[in-house]
């Protein structure tokens, strides 16, 4: 036996489940109620547990059961092992030969939101793992066609060849506007207010992309391009310098940008979240995936 173990205490799992148990009831009765154990067996299992510690970590009397300094010292410990004790259940579960691994990949921009959900999914689903992988929004779903991944959540995305897609949301978008800039100090604006306004444009835009990112494809009015942009810091830095104005979703934007004004624009289209599979997919669990995102997704605007 390792060095570090000789002295401990032997502490049983269901010992601890039981102290948590009380600690969040107030009273044996209630705990074992809650346990489906009987009375008689619960106090004797925390007996053993006081003399497992060495100390005394309950102060009972008939109306409530009340945990001394040492019980209330344990209990918080105890929690964490409970937890970390099903965590490591749920994990050896998800490691088993057995084990689904469903390949997701996902717009940069909806990494945050799109992993809160697919970790949310791997719990209702232990026998499915989700290896998530963070692809440019502005790329057509090429791994998806290649059979690369199973399944890939869609942002603005114009070539659907060979794929089965399903709306999740529609998020409004804004301008963004340097903070010198003439419309700045105005709280809402519409698209006509802008139209003759230089737009960043992304390198590699198809002409359907460009005249959504521009604001041009609901009313087709021509635009002006502006710098063209490779990442978001290229797009921030032509805003806040006064070169160009910019379009963005608002799921993505925080509240502030130091330098840039963010206004809401009447008249623009919305920003489209899709999650698609393959048309000629069989995956039963890329489809129970898809099910499930879409069931779960508040679709309303956010």
């Amino acid at each position: 036996m390792l060095s570090y173990c000789r002295g401990m205490p032997d502490l049983e799992l269901r010992h601890l489940r039981y102290l948590v148990a009380v600690g969040e009831a107030g009273s044996i009765t209630r705990a074992a109620e809650r346990l489906m154990i009987t009375q008689p067996a619960l106090s004797r299992a925390l007996r053993a547990l006081e003399r497992t510690v060495g100390v005394t970590l309950l102060v009972r009397s008939h109306r409530r059961t009340e945990l001394t300094p040492a019980g209330e010292a344990l209990l918080a410990e105890a929690r964490e092992i409970v937890e970390h004790a099903r965590r490591a259940v749920e994990r050896a579960q998800g490691a088993r030969a057995d084990t689904v691994t469903l390949r997701v990949s996902v717009a940069e921009c909806d990494v945050a939101a799109v992993s809160a959900r697919c970790r949310a999914f791997e719990e209702e689903n232990l026998g499915v793992r989700v290896h998530m992988v963070p692809r440019d929004w502005m790329l057509p779903p090429d791994d998806l066609r290649a059979g690369e991944s199973d399944v890939t959540f869609l942002r603005d995305c114009y070539d659907r060849r060979d794929l089965t897609a399903d709306l999740l949301a529609l998020n409004s978008r804004s301008v963004l506007l340097s903070t010198n800039h003439h419309l700045a100090s105005r709280e809402k604006l519409t698209v006509g207010d802008l139209s003759d306004e230089a737009v960043t444009h992304w390198a590699g835009m198809s002409k359907a992309q460009a005249d959504h990112w521009a604001g041009a494809d609901v009313d087709g009015h021509p635009w002006r391009r502006g710098p063209l942009v490779h990442t978001s810091s290229d797009v921030l830095n032509a805003v806040i310098l006064g070169r160009a104005i910019a379009f963005a979703h608002g799921s993505t934007l925080p509240d502030a940008l130091p330098g840039i004004r963010i206004r809401p624009v009447e008249g623009l289209s919305p920003s489209r979240l899709e999650v698609a599979t393959s048309a000629r997919s069989t995956n039963v669990h890329a489809r129970r995936f898809v099910r499930y995102m879409r069931n779960r997704w508040d679709s309303k605007d956010g």
